[in-house]
C-alpha cells in the first residue's frame, strides 16, 4: 500500500527571484511554501514572495529561519557573494537544505563550512538545476553506451552584462557563478576531466579584468575536452560531443539537444554561389520550459529524497570548485 503523501514545510532563506521560482513549483507539486527570512516586511522581494504564497510567515533572522521546528526543509537562495557566510549553518542542520549556487566561492571556504562531525552531509544539494534537464539526462544516457572521440565546450560569458547587474566584484568570480553551470553538466554527463594544457588572454576594455580561458583537457579515458570560455563572445553556449559511430550530438543551447549524422551538400545558388555543408540532423529534444528548466524535476527530487544520482551533492560541488581552480592554476605566470 502507497503512504499518504505527507507535504513538507519549506523555509526559504532569502526570496529574491530565484526564490519565487521556487516557491512556484512548490505549489504545483503539493509542499507548503511555509517561512521565508527577508530583510524586512515592507520590502518589494517579500510581498512578491508573499503574493505567490500568502501563508507564509516572515523570519526576521536566518537563525530563526533554521531553528523553527515547524520547518522541515531548507532552500537557500541568498546572493552569490552572501552564501559561503552562511555555510556553517547550512550544512551543520539536521534539516534537508537546497543551497543555491554558488555555495562557495573558493574550495578552501567550503572545507572550512564543513561541520567537524561529517565531511559531506548526507541530506544537503546544490542547485545545479541543469543536470534535470531531459536533453541532459539523455545526452548523459548516450555517452554511458561509450564511443565518445572529442568533446567541446563553449561557454561566452557576457561580462558587460553580468558587472551592470553584480557589480565589478562579480567579474573575478565569472567561472564559479556562471560558467560552473556548463561545466557542471559536462563534469555530470563526462566524469572526471583533468586540464592537460590552458591558455589565457587577458580581456580589454570593460572587461579587462576577464581572463579568457582555452585549452585541453581530458577524460578519465583519455578522451580529448576542448575548453573555450570567452568573454562577450557570440558563439553559442553548448557541449558537442562527437561519437565513432559519425554521430555528433550537440547541446546548444543547454535547453536543446540535437543529433547530427554526416551532412548534405547544397550546391551554389543565383543568391548563394558557394557550396554549404549543412549537418543532418536525426533527433531533436527541446527541454520543459512551462517552468524555469529544470526546476520541477530538482525540487521533485530534493522532496521526495530519491534521486541522489542526479541532484549535485556537497562533495562534488567541491569537487568542482577544485576543477576550477586547477584550471585557473594552469595558465601558469604568462599572463
Amino acid at each position: 500500500m502507497t503512504s499518504a503523501f505527507k507535504p513538507l514545510r519549506v523555509g526559504f532563506l532569502g526570496v529574491g527571484s530565484i526564490a519565487k521560482y521556487h516557491a512556484d513549483v512548490l505549489n504545483t507539486i503539493g509542499h507548503i511554501v511555509y517561512a521565508g527570512c527577508a530583510t524586512s516586511t515592507s520590502s518589494t522581494r517579500w510581498h512578491e514572495f508573499e503574493t505567490l504564497a500568502p501563508q507564509v510567515i516572515w523570519q526576521p533572522t536566518g537563525q530563526a529561519l533554521l531553528n523553527n521546528p515547524n520547518v522541515d526543509a531548507i532552500i537557500s537562495c541568498l546572493p552569490w557573494n552572501i552564501t559561503e557566510t552562511w555555510l556553517p549553518e547550512l550544512l551543520a542542520t539536521e534539516k534537508p537544505v537546497l543551497i543555491e549556487k554558488p555555495i562557495a566561492l573558493s574550495s578552501v571556504a567550503l572545507i572550512s563550512a564543513l561541520p567537524s562531525c561529517s565531511s559531506y552531509p548526507h541530506n544537503k544539494y546544490v542547485g545545479y538545476n541543469r543536470r534535470f534537464y531531459k536533453t541532459v539526462q539523455i545526452l548523459k544516457n548516450r555517452v554511458a553506451k561509450g564511443g565518445v572521440k572529442t568533446v567541446e565546450i563553449t561557454i561566452p560569458e557576457n561580462i558587460y552584462g553580468l558587472s551592470s547587474t553584480y557589480g565589478p566584484e562579480i567579474i573575478d568570480n565569472i567561472l564559479t557563478y556562471s560558467s560552473s553551470h556548463t561545466l557542471d553538466i559536462a563534469v555530470h554527463i563526462l566524469g572526471k576531466i583533468h586540464p592537460v594544457k590552458i591558455y589565457g588572454t587577458p580581456g580589454t576594455g570593460y572587461c579587462k579584468r576577464f581572463l579568457s580561458i582555452s585549452g585541453i583537457l581530458e577524460t578519465e579515458h583519455g578522451c580529448p575536452v576542448y575548453l573555450s570560455i570567452m568573454g562577450d563572445n557570440p558563439a553559442p553556449m553548448g557541449i558537442r560531443i562527437y561519437f565513432y559511430d559519425q554521430t555528433t550530438w550537440h547541446l546548444s543551447p543547454l535547453e536543446r539537444l540535437v543529433a547530427y549524422e554526416g551532412y548534405e551538400i547544397l550546391q551554389p545558388t543565383p543568391d548563394c554561389q558557394i557550396r554549404k555543408y549543412v549537418p543532418k540532423p536525426i533527433f531533436e529534444t527541446i527541454e520543459d520550459s512551462r517552468f524555469k528548466p529544470g526546476f520541477l524535476a530538482q525540487m521533485q527530487a530534493f522532496t521526495n529524497g530519491d534521486d541522489r544520482e542526479i541532484s549535485a551533492t556537497i562533495k562534488e560541488s567541491m569537487d568542482l570548485l577544485q576543477l576550477i581552480e586547477t584550471i585557473k592554476q594552469s595558465i601558469g605566470d604568462d599572463v
